[in-house]
């Protein structure tokens, strides 16, 4: 027989949104299941992404959009000839 523990937390609107579209997407029935299916995908994350700074990461590519540092594309040949270049 499989253990468990029982917890109760406080979630943000924000957070119970993403918990919501998650359920819908993944159709599951109850928060219970989709928030348990959650933390175990983040638990499986590799450690490279449990300490990588997202919020860094987004601001230096928002100022290089702001900088014009940006590359467009008019198809996906285009695309890879160029990362092949």
């Amino acid at each position: 027989m499989k253990s468990s523990h029982k917890i109760t937390i406080d979630i943000s609107d924000e957070v119970f949104k993403g918990i919501y579209d998650f359920k819908k997407h993944a159709h599951i029935s109850d928060d219970k299941t989709a928030v348990s299916e959650l933390l175990k995908y983040a638990l499986m994350l590799p450690p490279y992404f449990h300490s990588f700074d997202w919020q860094k990461a987004e601001n230096e590519a928002d100022s290089e959009i702001t900088a014009n540092n940006m590359k467009s594309f008019s198809s996906v040949d285009e695309f890879l000839a160029d990362l092949k270049a």
